[in-house]
């Protein structure tokens, strides 16, 4: 079986078994990899035990403990304790050594690991997380550029003050963040910065304050408008964002945005009256 990448779905029999999976769920996987929320918590806990005896009659690989842990996480399903163990043992790097061919996607698939198995620890019934989705160059991740996740992310905030500086990645994916953490502004040189599948509701003015921030990634929350201090961060080339509730129009003194919503993705037009224009998508 061949794998494209490092993420769950990003493998042939991870695929095929989705595809078998969603099937039974009434669902086809191009239209749950285009939007995956077609996947309800009902409709999972509805077809969860045919699930269970399809995946027992396949031999319980780890690609099916993966695809179950997954649909579990974007759902908000119970976890048993049991399985909960069962997919942390499945999810550890450790299954995976010598598999992949050089040692910057050893250590990317082992982060990407160590958050979905963070997650996974997390999980409670009626809480929807996600795993992370992955944006940055290996180079980033050998120069340990990159903070993956909450707990790496606190961590280092407690433990590598002299460091902060270093930092110009960080990717808080799927935690279900309720608000902006304002910890993130001790990060004053981040490049990128990525809250995507979270709950939350507003970004602070203060965003204005990340100068070197180039790449902004807030898909997936319940967001209903972007600060006009947004249209302040000098080097921004590109954002990502999605606002499901209204058809809205947005416009500042030194930044216009025309956004239609009810769709899951689409393209921002900016215009600046300073010296920079670009578009954002």
């Amino acid at each position: 079986m061949a794998r494209s990448g490092i993420e769950i779905f990003e493998d042939d029999e991870e695929a095929d078994l989705a595809t078998f999976m969603l099937d039974a769920c009434g669902l086809k996987f191009s239209k749950f990899m285009f939007n995956e929320s077609i996947l309800t918590r009902e409709n999972f806990e509805k077809n969860y035990d045919v699930l269970l005896k399809m995946a027992e009659n396949r031999g319980f690989s780890r690609a099916t403990y993966l695809l179950l842990a997954y649909f579990t996480l974007i759902t908000g399903v119970k976890l048993s304790e049991n399985f909960r163990q069962e997919i942390l043992e499945v999810a550890d790097g450790k299954h995976e050594d010598g598999r992949w061919v050089n040692e910057e996607i050893t250590l990317i698939r082992k982060k990407y690991l160590e958050d979905f198995r963070e997650k996974i620890r997390f999980h409670k019934q009626g809480q929807k997380l996600h795993p992370v989705s992955f944006k940055y160059s290996d180079k980033d991740f050998m120069d340990s550029k990159v903070l993956i996740g909450i707990n790496q992310f606190r961590d280092f905030l407690a433990s590598k003050k002299s460091m902060h500086h270093h930092i110009e990645h960080l990717n808080l994916d799927g935690w279900n963040l309720k608000t902006f953490p304002q910890e993130i502004f001790e990060l004053q040189n981040l490049k990128t910065l990525s809250l995507e599948y979270n709950q939350i509701t507003h970004i602070p003015e203060e965003i204005s304050n990340l100068t070197s921030l180039k790449i902004l990634f807030l898909k997936d929350n319940q967001l209903t408008f972007l600060p006009d201090s947004i249209g302040k961060l000098p080097l921004l080339k590109s954002l990502r964002v999605c606002f499901k509730s209204l058809i809205y129009f947005y416009r500042t003194s030194s930044l216009k945005i025309f956004c239609f919503m009810e769709i899951f993705s689409f393209h921002l037009f900016i215009s600046a009256r300073c010296s920079h224009k670009f578009s954002l998508s």
